[in-house]
């Protein structure tokens, strides 16, 4: 009986890096005795294919055995593939869960195949191996199909499995009464079927899977059923509340609109939010990934605060809630051109509803060590560009601030986002106003800018700066020297050498428009950590970096809405 060349296996072993991209092993002989592998593995005789895998358990050592048998595996022929996912012996055919059918040559084909052995009763004793290969990983849309089509005992019942779900799983039922609006069902064409929604027979099983125990099946159930247009709030709707598919219906429906969640689970959700907001502890927030701008006002007077902005129809939120929005979260996470490119009245009606991407929700923070903070999108209060350096967005965010200092004595203004990611590089401004005059105004890009200055001498460099920060420091006492002081000093450092000196820019210049290319200057760590919006925060207001169990807080935070933005859907789904 013919072996494996254990030598010639050993030296390919040492010889190359093992990984999954076959084309790694270079050289006729390297291929020939992949395939010499694969033949025994695979062999006609059972005993052989055995031997075989034996024998490499014991060449293939385990920093080696992922990579490899993977390689072994992603290179079989169909019919060798079948020949060892059809195996009686259970630890010949387990090899088959080393195969990685995210690689689009193998993926649809070997799908294919375990569906049919998956609907074979020959096979039952594959059925595991076979789920196993469906679900690397799952190719939704083609099991979903196969599930539609599929009787409800047997094969349906291994599907469901397949996806996450119990094999006793009943699919819901709708009669026309409870849901008969058009739906865009994306799987009869490329472009969509409009229906209506108690005949689609794609529905119930999507509805179905949003209780499967695997995320990403959760995940893909619910980008498919946003698809199908806003026909389907009425189903979601209708999910039972004693199944597990319960709550993410809900966040699907507070995707779609607030308005669209019923009654009595408002009811429970603002229970639970309250009883939260009673324990609940500010958390540091990271200025690495806070991303808008916020208002910071000594006040404890949180409707005093609505009233200035103009902001109305406030709701409870935990802080949890509230700063998500400015770490990474979006509340609406349904692409805004998702029926934009589609054609029909279903897909304009759509699109109007949903083809806007601008977050009106304003987070009102509860009073935090006797700062309350106002959270927001820049483009939610008005007048305010992100980014923007234009004399017309400054004279408004001076009016607003001028307004704000007139009726609690002072304002603050916090902008930060990040430029790069990789390079640790942001873009901020801040501003401050007392008794109703501009104090400081400061921009920290590619240099610092000290756009208006309302000081009796004119502030001309990065020292003067640093010590009008530090004389108006609430906490009026220097910073110790390895925070502030000897990063500001290798700042200065840096910039002399770059520009001879360490001056700034005079007042209000503006960065050189050739030099922007459609992008906003950054600021280096260095500098942003001393002169931007997060330095001038820790400084003269709230460190947002340091919030804690030790923060002392007061009241309870709101969402709210500028006037000016009530027409558009509060929607999205927020951590409580």
């Amino acid at each position: 009986m013919k072996k494996v060349d254990s030598d010639r296996l050993r030296a390919l072993l040492a010889e190359h890096s093992v990984t999954q991209e076959w084309w790694r092993f270079r050289g006729a002989a390297g291929e020939e005795l992949l395939d010499d592998v694969r033949m025994r593995a695979t062999d006609a005789d059972p005993r052989i294919r055995r031997q075989t895998w034996d024998a490499l358990d014991l060449l293939v050592d385990d920093s080696n055995r992922d990579p490899f048998y993977g390689l072994l595996i992603d290179g079989l022929t169909s019919e060798q593939f079948r020949t060892l996912l059809t195996d009686t012996d259970p630890a010949v055919r387990t090899r088959v869960c080393w195969v990685d059918t995210r690689n689009a040559l193998y993926r649809v084909p070997r799908v294919t195949m375990a569906l049919e052995l998956l609907a074979d009763g020959r096979f039952d004793y594959a059925w595991p191996e076979c789920i196993e290969v469906l679900r690397r990983p799952i190719e939704f849309k083609l099991l979903v199909g196969a599930l539609v089509d599929a009787p409800s005992e047997g094969l349906g019942e291994r599907l469901l499995v397949t996806l996450g779900l119990p094999a006793a799983t009943r699919m819901p039922e709708f009669s026309p009464q409870q849901s008969s609006a058009p739906i865009g069902c994306t799987f009869w064409k490329w472009c969509g079927e409009v229906v209506a929604a108690h005949r689609c027979k794609h529905l119930p099983v999507l509805l179905a899977l949003l209780g499967s125990s695997f995320e990403m099946v959760r995940y893909q159930a619910m980008r498919e059923l946003e698809e199908f247009g806003t026909g389907i709030i009425d189903s979601l709707r209708l999910v039972r509340r004693d199944s597990a598919a319960r709550r993410v219906a809900l966040v699907m429906l507070a995707e779609f609109g607030w308005n669209h969640i019923p009654a009595e689970d408002l009811v429970m959700l603002r229970r639970l939010i309250r009883m939260k907001q009673r324990g609940e502890a500010p958390e540091s927030l990271s200025m690495g990934i806070l991303g808008g701008a916020w208002f910071a006002l000594p006040t404890t007077d949180q409707a005093a605060v609505l009233d200035a902005l103009d902001l109305t129809d406030p709701v409870p939120a935990t802080m949890r809630m509230g700063f998500a929005l400015w770490q990474g979260i979006k509340p609406e996470r349904m692409p805004t051109d998702m029926w934009t490119s589609r054609k029909g009245d279903f897909w304009t009606e759509n699109s109007q509803l949903y083809g806007h991407s601008l977050c009106p929700e304003v987070f009102v923070t509860p009073v935090l060590d006797g700062w309350t903070l106002v959270f927001c999108r820049n483009e939610a209060l008005g007048g305010i560009t992100p980014g923007s350096t234009s004399a017309q967005s400054r004279y408004e965010l001076y009016q607003r601030m001028e307004q704000l200092s007139q009726r609690f004595g002072t304002a603050h203004w916090y902008e930060q986002f990040t430029i790069d990611d990789y390079a640790d590089t942001t873009w901020s401004q801040w501003c401050i106003a007392q008794d109703g005059e501009i104090r400081m105004h400061c921009v920290s890009s590619d240099d610092v800018y000290v756009y208006r200055c309302e000081e009796h001498d004119s502030m001309d460099s990065l020292p003067e700066l640093n010590a009008w920060m530090e004389a108006n420091d609430r906490e009026r006492e220097p910073r110790p020297a390895h925070e502030d002081h000897d990063r500001a000093a290798a700042y200065a450092a840096m910039l002399h050498q770059r520009n001879g000196d360490d001056r700034l820019p005079p007042e209000n210049q503006e960065p050189d428009p050739a030099e922007l290319d459609g992008h906003f200057p950054a600021a280096d760590s260095a500098q942003d950590l001393v002169f931007g919006a997060y330095a001038a925060a820790q400084r003269m207001s709230i460190n947002l970096e340091s919030l804690g169990p030790h923060t002392t807080v007061e009241g309870a935070g709101v969402l709210a809405i500028p006037h000016s933005l009530r027409h558009l859907l509060r929607r999205g789904a927020l951590p409580i």
